[in-house]
């Protein structure tokens, strides 16, 4: 169902996302701060900004990879947005496929097991950053970019079992992901609703599969708990990916979007906004949705 109570939420935190630009054209996550990859990406994905008008391309690295001049980092969940943002806009195919295989180049590192945690240190997905362990997080993220412009055949293909494998070990007992471990000293670990959301997006070409179904499960008894701005966004995306009923979380978005201004969390907006629109459409922007794969 279209919501226009959406749409006109979704008007304000543009303009608001517009004030808080900056002269290169990119987004801070805060009003005066340097421009990040994170807010920029989220900016395009939920104002419907050009991607050509924004620094992204002048960050790429020697590896293709984005690097935030404000950091010097690379940081692997956000180059994966960025590539999802870039993609569905068809402007910068050739970033779009570096950034893809600069994804496929790199994985995170193998740890000792540890009876402390419960899973399988052996796997590798995705870290936040170079020379780091694997986390739910940016290996959905990445898992999502890979499935939405994937890169050679082969060596996707073997990315996607890994990252599944990952996203399978890490669930937690009652449904969902947490932003850690899902066992600890034999304790399981609740779930928490953004790294829950971001893992049924990037498995909602698999809505069928007991684990992504106990995920949805646990946004549907909990976002409206959890409560913040990135839950309620994330969880209205996801829930809408795998066609459940979002109004609820919806209608909690557009109460909440009321209160946003130019203090706010710039990657939170664009968040808030990209939902909102997918709210009001009907149905996620093709750069997070899986029915129709793009080759890149």
């Amino acid at each position: 169902m279209r919501r226009p109570d959406a749409q006109a939420a979704r008007a304000g935190l543009v303009i608001t996302l517009q004030a808080l630009r900056n002269a290169d054209g990119g987004w801070p996550y805060y009003r005066g701060k340097l421009s990040r990859l994170e807010p920029t990406c989220w900016a395009l994905l939920g104002a419907d900004m050009a991607l050509a008008t924004t620094p992204l391309a002048r960050w790429a690295g020697a590896d293709a990879l984005l690097v935030e001049p404000a950091t010097g980092q690379v940081n692997y969940a956000f180059n994966a947005l960025a590539a999802l943002a870039a993609g569905a806009q068809d402007a910068a195919p050739a970033m779009t496929r570096g950034i893809i295989g600069g994804l496929l180049a790199v994985k995170g590192v193998v740890i000792e097991r540890t009876p402390v945690i419960e899973q399988d240190t052996s796997l590798q997905g995705w870290s936040w950053t170079p020379g780091t362990f694997t986390w739910v997080e940016p290996t959905a993220w990445c898992m999502l970019a890979l499935k939405r412009w994937p890169g050679e055949p082969g060596p996707t293909q073997a990315r996607l079992r890994d990252a599944a494998r990952v996203m399978r070990d890490r669930a937690c007992r009652e449904g969902g992901w947490n932003f850690g471990n899902s066992v600890v000293y034999g304790n399981a670990l609740p779930a928490h609703v953004p790294p829950t959301a971001i893992g049924v997006l990037a498995m909602q070409d698999q809505r069928t599969d007991p684990i992504v179904t106990a995920a949805v499960g646990h946004l549907e008894r909990h976002a409206l708990i959890e409560g913040s701005t990135t839950a309620l966004a994330l969880s209205a995306l996801a829930l809408l990916a795998v066609g459940r009923p979002a109004d609820a979380v919806v209608d909690a978005l557009v109460a909440r979007s009321a209160e946003a201004d130019v203090t706010s969390n710039a990657a939170v907006l664009g968040m808030a906004a990209c939902a909102l629109g997918a709210a009001a459409h009907g149905g996620l922007p093709a750069a997070l949705a899986l029915s129709t794969v793009a080759t890149a």
